[in-house]
Order: structure tokens, then sequence, then C-alpha cells
């Protein structure tokens, strides 16, 4: 037989796309509670109101985070 003629296995596919999604998703997550902790930090240098603002931020951050999880499950469905 020449090798042209032999059948070779396909190769297998490669979870590329579940670890890119898991990556969009972990940076989803970890930008929203960054970006909102440091708007909190921001508006508690501004007004005064350090403890509450960072907290209130982080909270906000939170939420946002498991909002945008949420939706990135609901999707690939």
């Amino acid at each position: 037989m020449r090798d042209s003629e032999h059948k070779h296995p396909a190769p297998p596919e490669q979870p590329t796309r579940s670890w890119g999604r898991a990556a969009d998703v972990a940076g989803t997550i970890s930008g929203s509670v960054i970006g909102c902790l440091l708007a909190g930090y921001l508006i508690g240098e501004y007004f005064d109101s350090k403890p509450a603002a960072v907290i209130t931020g982080l909270f906000v951050g939170i939420v946002v985070g498991l909002y945008n999880l949420a939706k990135a499950m609901r999707i690939g469905r």
C-alpha cells in the first residue's frame, strides 16, 4: 500500500473553545470586580467616604460579574 492509501485517524479536537470561553468569563468577572472597586475607591476619595464607597463598589462589581457569568453560561446553550 502506498502512503496515500493508509487511513489516518483524525486528530482529536482541541478544547480551545472551552478554554477561550473560560478565559473570557474569568477576565470579565475580574475586570468588573476590579473596575467597580477602583471606581468605589475614587468616589470615596472625592467625596471623603472611603470605606462605604469601596465596599459598595466591591459589592456592585461582584453582582455585575455574576450577572455576566450567568449571561455567558446562558449563551452557550
